[in-house]
């Protein structure tokens, strides 16, 4: 059921209630975490992971003395891949556009981006231990989450501590302060104790060390910058303080419970006598169809096999005393020679490894055999009786539909989605896209009718120089009045403080290191400035506003969205945006298209016009200049969305060649879905006819229609266009 569990909140999109998260947490409640608050927890994991440390050196050198190192460390490496799995992943559901000018989330983003190995495919630390796995041979455990969720004997319980903590990245919105403690007592741990010993197999475990980031990150560890973060949470008061504290101390219990679970199969495949026992329990059911003829002490082999299932310890305590086994010598007893061998009646029952197995126990034979030693691991911990309660609940009730442009656009500001709000969402982006698909078809701005390798990036470079020229042939002496370019400033207020909200779900673990999504996840850490406060683009357009003398609420506030000074046309692209960043993998196509269009939109041209008019009124251009050299088509943003795109389409090429006409429709209908509005500060360009990014707004889509959208909310989401279930 865990496994289960773990499969569902693996999805992006996917919601649980809080309450439920919490009861499956057992943290109905924030505890005190003692007198010496995370400080004094800190000393106690640092003291647990040291003294763990040497339980699993001790076991390897045991290990090492039988012979037994690869299976020591096959079953370590096997048994933690559920855990590996989500290194990181508290973290990916913490930003949204409501705190993207929050220098404490801008932190945990830092901490995020090397998580996740930003800048680079398969460069998470998740995906650095499927390497591992594929340097012992261990390949058929180096897949996705999803396919290691399927993987038959990878016991359940394994799979509750990475579905906790992926559950609770999902409702940011309730858990912030709680998955801030999280990853303080992640960074204090450091490199795993069970993981610390791989180094003595010649393994790279590095990477996994959760306090170590790479040399981008100056002299800073993880663990002072995860600390700074719960400073500033724990300054804003007491109750915040004891969530932080809840989260920490939950994990470390957590992490425990692991522990010793890990433990117990480790030692498993140390002890030749368990080793066996689970190697018959494994093959017991399989054996027991056979051998009813065959008499031991009295029984049927099959029935021995039979019993075997529960409890082996009978099955070996009679093998042991049977002429098949001589004790101290495998290779005088006929179960691993005479009767394995090509003309045996067990021929290739066994494999290499279970003929290894059965040889250690065999010599290691040498008087009654304990059930201590001999018996199954220890029984899976049953699961919590909440998860299927958790897994049936309905909570499709949850949330809210927004009845107006400016009230969507302050209720998506968070990063959590509830199903009802959701089906919202997935309304508008299906509107939308609806009216993009139908302006496609005469559009002249659109991406080449069918794509092909290179093509993308050869229409990419005459599409820029096509900007170029058209800059070069404007009128220098054509110049919009101060007061349009003020109100243009303001009325792009909505879209440009929430810049990159389209990319926001591609911190999704998986997504944010993918071939396809780490261009992204990298384009979206630059919008907010790559950890720093100064560099951030909601502040510098913020730093732009003041200077015209415009002062506006933070953007995640009501009042924000509910300013008179703002129009209600002004929202309509934001709250698009906003939806179309909750949806990654419904919308994917949809989103690499319109990102595309989006950093290519004033490049070369319209960025450019904007500098003059803004120096000719005195105005700082510090926003047009970063976005006109960020988004460049060699090496900036626009080549990362063609980078993305082309990744996407040879996937489907090599996988789903079929559709690989429809999904580059979709691609171009997410395009096409920008250009229905006015481009990033380009607005009051267009009215005067000047660059050549952006168009007016289409006339068949008017007010009405909008109006329709907020106030006759359907019984039954629409479903998406182009997207089957």
């Amino acid at each position: 059921m865990w496994r289960q569990f773990y499969r569902s909140v693996s999805n992006p999109e996917s919601f649980l209630g809080d309450v439920s998260i919490r009861r499956l947490m057992g943290l109905a409640a924030p505890g005190e975490a003692g007198a010496d608050g995370l400080a004094g927890l800190r000393v106690q994991i640092e003291h647990w992971r040291d003294e763990q440390a040497r339980v699993y050196r001790e076991l390897a050198s045991q290990a090492a003395e039988l012979g037994n190192q690869r299976e020591f460390a096959e079953a370590l490496l096997v048994h933690s891949a559920p855990l590996a799995s989500v290194l990181g992943c508290w973290l990916q559901g913490m930003s949204a556009p409501g705190v993207f000018e929050d220098s404490a989330q801008l932190k945990l983003m830092e901490l995020l981006a090397h998580d996740v190995g930003v800048g680079r495919p398969l460069a998470s630390r998740a995906d650095h231990f499927k390497s591992l796995l594929v340097q012992v041979g261990l390949t058929a455990y180096a897949v996705s989450p999803f396919e290691l969720s399927t993987l038959p004997d990878l016991p359940d319980e394994l799979f509750e501590l990475p579905a906790l903590l992926q559950a609770v990245s999902r409702r940011s919105d309730a858990f912030g302060d709680t998955l801030c403690g999280i990853d303080y007592a992640w960074r204090a741990l450091g490199l795993s104790p069970w993981w610390s010993v791989l180094d003595a197999q010649q393994l790279d475990v590095r990477r996994l060390d959760l306090n170590q980031l790479d040399e981008t990150a100056g002299d800073s560890s993880a663990l002072e910058i995860s600390q700074w973060v719960c400073e500033q949470v724990a300054c804003l008061g007491s109750l915040r303080r004891l969530q932080l504290e809840a989260g920490a101390q939950w994990l470390f219990a957590a992490l425990k419970t692991f522990n010793e679970r890990l433990l117990a199969h480790c030692q498993a495949a140390v002890s030749p006598e368990r080793l066996m026992g689970k190697m018959i329990q494994r093959m017991a059911r399989a054996g027991a169809v056979y051998h009813q003829d065959y008499k031991m002490e009295g029984r049927s082999l099959a029935q021995w096999l039979r019993e075997a299932q529960v409890d082996p310890v009978p099955l070996l305590e009679m093998l042991s005393r049977s002429r098949l086994i001589v004790p101290g010598n495998a290779e005088k007893s006929l179960l691993v020679n005479t009767l394995v061998a090509p003309n045996g009646r067990m021929f290739r029952i066994f494999s290499e490894a279970d003929l290894s197995v059965i040889r250690k126990w065999i010599d290691g034979l040498s008087g009654p055999i304990q059930r201590a030693e001999a018996g199954e691991v220890p029984a899976p911990t049953p699961c919590h009786p909440v998860v299927p309660q958790v897994l049936g609940e309905d909570i499709q009730e949850q949330g809210q539909w927004p009845k107006s442009l400016r009230e969507a656009y302050f209720v998506l500001q968070g990063r959590a989605l509830a199903p009802r709000t959701q089906a919202f969402a997935q309304a508008y982006v299906t509107r939308w896209l609806e009216q993009s698909r139908r302006s496609l078809q005469n559009s002249e701005r659109t991406l080449p009718e069918s794509w092909n390798v290179g093509v993308l990036r050869e229409w990419l470079l005459d599409k820029h120089d096509r900007h170029g020229q058209e800059f070069e042939e404007s009128d220098p002496a054509a110049m919009p009045s101060r007061e349009e370019i003020v109100d243009s400033t303001l009325q792009l207020a909505p879209l440009t403080l929430i810049d990159g909200a389209w990319l926001q779900g591609f911190t999704d673990l998986t997504l944010a290191s993918s071939h396809v999504g780490y261009a992204l996840f990298q384009t979206y850490w630059d919008e907010l400035g790559n950890g720093s406060y100064a560099l951030n683009h909601p502040k510098i357009y913020r730093d732009g506003l003041r200077q015209m003398g415009l002062e506006l609420a933070p953007t995640g506030a009501r009042e924000f969205a509910e300013d008179e000074r703002l129009r209600e046309a002004s929202f309509r692209l934001p709250v698009y945006w906003l939806c179309l960043g909750k949806l990654p993998v419904t919308f994917m196509p949809e989103i690499l298209g319109m990102n595309l269009a989006m950093e290519l939109s004033g490049v070369g041209g319209s960025y450019r016009s904007a500098r003059r008019f803004l120096r000719h009124y005195g105005f700082s251009t510090a926003f047009v200049d970063l976005h006109n050299t960020i988004d460049n088509v060699s090496t900036g943003h626009s080549a990362w969305a063609v980078d993305a795109i082309d990744a996407y389409m040879r996937q489907v090429a090599a996988s789903k060649p079929a559709e690989l006409a429809a999904h580059w429709q979709r691609v171009r209908v997410g395009y096409e879905s920008l250009a229905p509005q006015p481009d990033r500060l380009t607005s009051w360009l267009q009215r005067l006819g000047i660059g050549s990014a952006g168009a007016v707004l289409p006339r068949s889509k008017t007010r009405g229609e909008d109006q329709a959208l907020f106030h006759h909310e359907p019984i039954v989401p629409a479903a998406p266009v182009g997207v089957t279930a």
